[in-house]
């Protein structure tokens, strides 16, 4: 459960009403939604004037989160409740919901259900991973030796079971595809506002990866004055590496409507050929596909002998700096979710951006996944993505092998046909490179250790995988979530692709492994 509190800095124009120190509790579970809805819905409800209660430094995976006290409601005066696909799978989101529930009916108090992805039946009803999660409270109830132990249990279930279906029956608002997020973070807006008897004013900030057709001059189109102020005309001091076919800025954009946004600037080599395509393919994907973790695309510049990719600024880098970086510290949750957020962008592309095509990155690597201010990952860099037809028995496209020697596909490789297959054995690649904190290349080695996705699946079957693993994290790791991450990573990196599993079954298998590692932190 991830309490959002606190306000921003600034003053507004609301202040305490009958007591409430609040106008809205914005409560999720941090698993399935992360940053990107909540955040957005945070700062409309800012906008429009309506106090809530934030703080995104309580997020940390596994984190145990104290509920608060009986006077929670009386602090707020609407608790907006985000049910997603893992929701029930946290005692502390059932636990407060609850209690939440409790106190609406003694107070003043209103509660919006907002269905992330899930339908109200699955809620009610306790079915999908509703039920899969009540079940297993079941089961570990029926397991208890300890008559006091089990009797607890029984009534807590008992207690949320009814939460469950109570929560179910309240009006509440959809999140789900067919519409975009904007116009649903408006219609929150709007009856937060009805509830408190107030009208909209000031207008809701929209997010280009929620709405690629809002209004900025010339479609996105940035002057080149505006790049080259942002950047101090490329000085070589914001250089901060190549990517693709161009060299990589960073900048302090003032255009539109953004004002001191940093910004990764990606000015690319006119002289060559490859670099127009890319620049073409690139900004063609980004402009029309979005998801909550590809790297948006902000504008582009296409003038003279310029083209210029503005994308929002990645804090954090890119993941392989974090891997072959001795004294880069991050945990394994936090890696093992930004393999999630990879998994999840891929699955996008191979099964979601359309119903008749997919799209194939043809480029994942480490050095091509970035991570925001709040760990996330963005999948980046589709300058040699390319278009495939989903509705044929054989799906493939015959091109010339491209993408970055150590990631290959090599049955792309020997064929030139490519398939999705192609990019789940690349991230296949990746996932040991998170396991085993280095990359998939390492020219210092003059042995077996050079190339990754050799040594990872020989050690793999000779039941050897913790000679590899990256000594970082090795005793953090939970051992059955270990058997499942390596599992499904040695799937991807079969030979053939007939040998390899989708991207959806890794991305559930991923999910699956971060359920047994925090149900083991939380014990």
């Amino acid at each position: 459960m991830v309490i959002l509190s606190d306000t921003e800095g600034g003053s507004s124009s609301s202040s305490p009403v009958d007591g409430h120190m609040y106008d809205v509790l914005l409560t999720f579970n941090g698993t399935d939604s992360r940053y990107s809805f909540p955040d957005h819905l945070y700062k409309a409800l800012w906008a429009a004037k309506i106090t809530t209660r934030f703080d995104n430094k309580q997020f940390q995976i596994g984190a145990r989160l104290k509920l608060e006290s009986e006077t929670l409601t009386k602090t707020y005066r609407v608790s907006l409740i985000l049910l997603s696909e893992n929701y029930a799978n946290s005692r502390w989101c059932l636990e407060e919901l609850v209690l939440i529930l409790e106190q609406c009916s003694t107070s003043n108090h209103t509660v919006l259900p907002i269905y992330y992805y899930v339908e109200p039946s699955d809620v009610r009803e306790q079915q999908g991973s509703f039920g899969d999660a009540m079940a297993r409270y079941r089961q570990e109830m029926e397991g208890e030796t300890d008559a006091n132990k089990k009797s607890q249990l029984a009534e807590k279930i008992e207690q949320w079971n009814k939460a469950l279906k109570e929560v179910a029956d309240l009006r509440g608002l959809h999140v789900k595809g067919g519409r975009l997020e904007t116009e649903i973070i408006q219609d929150i807006v709007r009856d937060v506002n009805h509830i408190l008897r107030r009208s909209i004013r000031s207008p809701l900030p929209l997010d280009l990866r929620f709405h690629p057709e809002m209004e900025q001059p010339n479609h996105h189109e940035i002057p080149l004055q505006a790049i080259q102020n942002c950047t101090e005309d490329f000085n070589k001091r914001n250089f901060i590496g190549r990517g693709g076919y161009g060299s990589v800025y960073k900048g302090i954009l003032t255009w539109g409507y953004h004002v001191n946004k940093p910004v990764a600037v990606k000015r690319l080599h006119v002289t060559r050929g490859e670099g127009n395509k890319g620049f073409q393919t690139e900004l063609k994907m980004l402009s029309q596909y979005q998801h909550e973790n590809i790297v948006t695309l902000i504008g582009f510049c296409d003038i003279n002998d310029e083209m210029i990719l503005v994308y929002e600024y990645a804090i954090h880098g890119s993941l392989d700096t974090h891997l072959h970086n001795p004294s880069a510290g991050l945990s394994w949750p936090q890696l093992l979710n930004i393999c999630i957020d990879v998994a999840s962008a891929l699955d996008y592309l191979h099964n979601h951006v359309a119903e008749k095509h997919r799209i194939i990155h043809r480029d994942i690597k480490s050095a091509n996944i970035l991570l925001d201010d709040n760990w996330n990952a963005k999948l980046a860099d589709f300058g040699l993505a390319t278009i495939s037809l989903t509705n044929q028995q054989n799906t493939f496209v015959i091109t010339n092998p491209a993408g970055t020697p150590g990631y290959y596909d090599p049955q792309y490789e020997r064929t030139g046909l490519l398939t999705k297959e192609s990019d789940v054995y690349s991230f296949g690649v990746v996932l040991f490179e998170v396991l085993c904190g280095r990359l998939a290349c390492v020219v210092n080695y003059h042995d077996e250790r050079r190339f990754l996705p050799h040594l990872a699946r020989t050690c793999y079957k000779n039941g050897e995988i913790n000679k590899i693993i990256d000594p970082r994290i090795r005793e953090d790791i939970n051992p059955r979530t270990l058997l499942k991450f390596s599992a499904v990573a040695y799937q991807c990196l079969q030979e053939t692709r007939e040998e390899r599993p989708t991207i959806g079954e890794v991305a559930f298998q991923l999910k699956e492994a971060m359920k047994i590692q925090l149900e083991d932190e939380i014990l």
